[in-house]
């Protein structure tokens, strides 16, 4: 999925370049730009989140220690510090050690995958890493895992750290994230009399959720992410899906896109 996501990414830079829209390359696995960079007539360019579907927005390790969870590395990267500051702020660690209703399923369960104090990964009581997984998907996995509703709001600001003023979702459309607009794209379609984008924290639910992630390779880990859903269709798109498709962008509806016109 992660490669399709790359794709899609690629794929969208270069269907966008031919309108001079998409500059400077894309992300690809680097977490600390964004996705893609956008520009419009006489404005400084700025950052664009690209997902192809709703889907997660940023991850964070847990790791169990002493017979405890904490947090993995955090410290010195501003993306992961965001992600735990609102896992903080929303009791997380509570949740997962001792109590609250979003943790019950979760905790008092000792997971074979755990963590020395140096951080190193060990496994505990299974004789290898796949029968190890297969035991803690089982105790933490489905509605075991730790789910605890956040504002959309926070999806928005954690993009921003990333310098993204606009989500793109394949799916769904074109948003400003916490109506931050900075190429100024709906003073353009207010004066062409069309509608204004929508703001993403206005359309979305988004939630932490808590889970174990296969890494392929047997190898695993548990993962605090932020994620998001039930979105409302935008009504534009600069990076529109091929029906059936996950990466391949439609560029004839791209083409017939309003939105076009405000990057003029």
């Amino acid at each position: 999925m992660a490669q399709e996501g790359f794709q899609y990414e690629n794929n969208a830079y270069k269907a966008l370049e031919k309108y001079d829209i998409s500059t400077g390359g894309v992300a690809g696995a680097s977490h600390d730009k964004p996705d893609l960079t956008i520009q419009a007539k006489g404005k400084r360019p700025t950052g664009c989140e690209l997902k192809n579907s709703p889907t997660a927005a940023g991850s964070l390790v847990m790791k169990y220690i002493d017979g405890k969870w904490q947090f993995g590395d955090y410290k010195g990267e501003t993306e992961k510090e965001f992600l735990f500051s609102i896992a903080k702020k929303a009791n997380l660690l509570k949740e997962m050690n001792t109590s609250g209703t979003a943790g019950k399923n979760w905790r008092g369960k000792v997971p074979h995958l755990q963590n020395d104090k140096q951080g190193k990964k060990v496994i505990i009581g299974a004789k290898s890493k796949q029968t190890a997984y297969a035991n803690d998907i089982k105790k933490f996995g489905g509605q075991n895992e730790v789910h605890i509703d956040i504002p959309a709001k926070v999806i928005c600001d954690y993009y921003i750290t990333k310098k993204c003023s606009y989500i793109n979702v394949g799916t769904h459309g074109f948003f400003t994230l916490n109506g931050k607009d900075d190429l100024g794209l709906n003073k353009k379609l207010k004066t062409n009399e069309l509608e204004t984008i929508p703001d993403f924290a206005k359309s979305a639910s988004a939630k932490i959720r808590v889970r174990v992630q296969s890494k392929g390779g047997g190898d695993y880990q548990f993962v605090m992410t932020l994620q998001f859903g039930s979105v409302k269709k935008s009504p534009y798109n600069i990076a529109p899906l091929k029906s059936g498709s996950s990466s391949m962008i439609d560029v004839a509806a791209l083409k017939k896109d309003p939105l076009l016109i405000a990057f003029q």
